[in-house]
């Protein structure tokens, strides 16, 4: 059994690969399972934010071509086009890439405190759909774990960093300062919540929120003595709105530029600052044609947070230090589940090789007795342990190496273990 990951993330593809990508909420459980139906892997889980899309698949089999599939027929993409932006990882690699991301140092923002949220997000859906049993179970547990340890032995997460507060750094940038500005928020979600709070930290005069469910928005501006707005209301919350700040969920654009175009022309010439932190992305990125209007995406962020890397490189030592133990541990469990198959299967292929020669010589040995007969089978079977127990040995060691899994694939092919003894000469 094998444990693969396929993904790609912003460091491999811009924004408009990823949200072609994106695996939201509601559509999880269907794809959970038709990975472990239609595909045929045992075990999976799809971790996707903002940032990275990535599948974590348990089979016995490599099964990277059935992901391909999978990929280019649920989104409808030319997956074979798209592979550059893609990374691999098999086995202990594959703990090694989810370890780093739940401590965040595989993030945009190093240390934010989001990513942990949703890796457990992302076992607790492969669990209620059946989908995460022992390997992808014990691959997220502990990642969950390393991601606590990063934050409570290191200072890599000290502060309240995300991609909302990067946004909001932006959106300062931009201003010089925020205070006496307006700002808009589209989106109630976690995301838009924590943007709510750093504008207003940041001294914003006044926060509207528009959301296609006014309930929620009038819930998040009431927290942060905002006002909220209803969508059909949206053109004259832009034509108020200094920044406007978008996060929601939709699977498609927000805003357009015919209605961003209309917008320009109520605010006489005033420029509008539009921030678009959402995958896939809420706002079309037509709109920078427009004259006075300027668009930030996800990947505009990357220049406010280069400053945030520098300051964390000492912390990020120290988390890779965290990394490598708790990975030596994760590899001493994962080449023992390995362990217990493989030697049943040596010992089978074994006994499997002595009935072959006994009946491959049964004519030469009519004329012997049975009780001789069964001195010869006795003969054979002792010849073959004692051949076995060296490498039996040597198997129970390699499961407590760092490199076990590898030392246990090179046994698995010297002794053709998954092809029949009929094969061999």
């Amino acid at each position: 059994m094998h444990i693969l990951a396929l993904g790609l993330n912003h460091t491999t593809a811009p924004v408009e690969v990823r949200e072609k990508l994106a695996f939201p909420e509601p559509v999880l459980p269907q794809a959970l399972k038709e990975l472990t139906g239609r595909y045929g892997l045992h075990e999976a889980a799809i971790l996707s934010t903002c940032n990275r899309a990535e599948i974590y698949a348990a089979s016995e089999d490599q099964a990277e071509e059935g992901l391909w599939r999978f990929l280019a027929e649920t989104h409808g993409v030319d997956a074979q086009a798209l592979r550059p932006h893609f990374y691999q990882h098999r086995d202990g690699e594959v703990a090694g890439h989810l370890f780093r991301v739940a401590c965040g140092i595989d993030s945009l923002v190093i240390g934010e405190s989001q990513i942990l949220a949703q890796v457990r997000l992302a076992l607790e859906a492969a669990q209620q759909n059946g989908a995460a049993r022992l390997l992808i179970n014990e691959l997220f547990q502990r990642s969950l774990h390393v991601g606590k340890r990063a934050r409570t032995e290191t200072q890599i997460g000290h502060g309240r960093l995300s991609i909302s507060t990067a946004a909001v750094e932006l959106a300062g940038q931009v201003f010089e300062r925020l205070e006496g500005r307006q700002a808009l928020l589209l989106g109630a979600g976690e995301m838009a919540e924590l943007t709510a709070q750093y504008l207003v930290e940041s001294g914003i005069s006044k926060l509207l929120v528009a959301t296609r469910t006014l309930e929620r928005a009038q819930d998040l501006a009431r927290r942060f003595q905002g006002e909220a707005l209803p969508f059909d209301q949206l053109s004259s919350a832009l034509a108020q709105a200094d920044i406007v700040i978008s996060s929601t969920s939709a699977p498609g654009f927000v805003l357009l530029r015919p209605a961003i175009q209309q917008v320009m022309r109520q605010r006489r010439g005033r420029p509008l600052f539009l921030i678009d932190i959402a995958v896939p992305r809420d706002i079309d990125p037509a709109v920078k044609e427009l004259d006075n209007v300027f668009l930030f995406d996800i990947d505009d962020l990357e220049q406010v947070v280069c400053a945030n890397r520098q300051e964390r490189e000492r912390e990020i030592l120290k988390v890779q230090s965290l990394i490598e133990e708790e990975l030596k541990g994760f590899l001493r469990w994962f080449n023992a589940q390995s362990t217990g198959p493989l030697i049943q299967a040596l010992n089978r292929r074994a006994e499997a090789l002595r009935r072959a020669e006994l009946d491959r010589w049964s004519a030469k040995l009519a004329h012997l007795s049975d009780q001789d007969r069964q001195a010869v089978e006795s003969m054979l079977r002792g010849y073959a342990n004692k051949m076995l127990h060296q490498p039996l040995v040597q198997i129970r060691e390699f499961a407590n190496t760092q490199d076990g899994y590898l030392r246990l694939d090179t046994v698995r092919r010297l002794f053709g273990l998954g092809e029949p003894p009929e094969q061999e000469g």
